[in-house]
């Protein structure tokens, strides 16, 4: 049995894969620093002397832990690196694509990959703590299927300025219905803004704030592809508030199938190599 672990900001997402190699995952709330007891409750249901053959650390502190725990070797793997691998795999794109990986997490780092190599070139602090954090304060919630939902059911409209309000004229190729200025609308209305349309306005920030900053170095880069991971994409609203911001430049962004544990998987095929 191998075990990786990816300790994130929030959530903390284990990967543990069978000798017939299939794979089981597991996430837990990033409650406390990385140590050798986290590891064995996470996997408690695992005798490490006898049936763990080797364990793949990443993210955070996982420093914290040593090179080894009940005699079984742990290899620290760099989370640029974890997340580079495990997007790129689950993508499915060829190795040698110019391609930027949106790591779409509490933060959103963008990561630049071509064949196997792979470099931080950027990033905003904005991202789904951004979102859970102004849920707290404009909707008093931090519950994310709640403000999921809350979204899906608002209209960012009602909270953001677009280019046809504020200018005369278009923009370039910009379409007038682009945001102009997140949240421009609320100091303009007495109106009651519903939570509804803040959760909308706040995802819409977060989604455009992310794809704007993917877009602007995929055409730095000279990159064709853009591969977004994480858990933040999740958020159905704001994944698609990215998609459309990305297509303002002509890049239509993947999202594949388990990017939210990407870095943990990331973590177990580097080890393996």
């Amino acid at each position: 049995m191998r075990i990786s672990i990816d300790f994130g900001i929030t959530v903390t997402d284990s990967l543990k894969k069978s000798t017939k190699g299939s794979i089981e995952h597991k996430m837990v709330l990033s409650n406390s620093e990385p140590n050798e007891s986290l590891v064995k409750n996470i996997f408690s249901e695992l005798d490490f002397e006898t049936e763990v053959e080797h364990i793949a650390v990443t993210g955070g502190k996982h420093g914290n832990i040593g090179d080894s725990i009940n005699g079984v070797p742990v290899e620290h793997i760099n989370e640029v690196d974890a997340v580079g691998e495990g997007a790129i795999h689950l993508s499915g794109l060829d190795k040698s694509k110019s391609t930027i990986i949106l790591s779409a997490g509490s933060g959103t780092a963008c990561i630049f990959a071509k064949n196997g190599e792979y470099l931080h070139c950027s990033g905003t602090g904005v991202g789904g703590g951004t979102v859970i954090g102004l849920s707290k304060l404009l909707l008093n919630t931090v519950d994310p299927e709640e403000i999921g939902e809350l979204a899906s059911k608002g209209n960012p409209r009602m909270t953001d300025l677009i280019i046809e309000d504020v200018v005369s004229g278009p923009i370039g190729q910009l379409p007038p219905d682009t945001t102009a200025v997140n949240f421009g609308r609320i100091s303009k209305t007495d109106k009651k803004i519903s939570r509804e349309d803040l959760a909308a306005g706040i995802v819409n920030l977060v989604g455009q704030t992310a794809a704007r900053i993917a877009t602007s170095v995929a055409m730095s880069f000279q990159a064709t592809e853009i591969v977004v991971v994480g858990r933040t994409p999740t958020f159905v609203s704001l994944r698609e508030a990215l998609e459309q911001a990305a297509l303002i430049t002509n890049f239509n962004p993947h999202f594949p199938k388990n990017g939210e544990y990407a870095s943990a998987l990331g973590a177990m095929l580097i080890a393996e190599k």
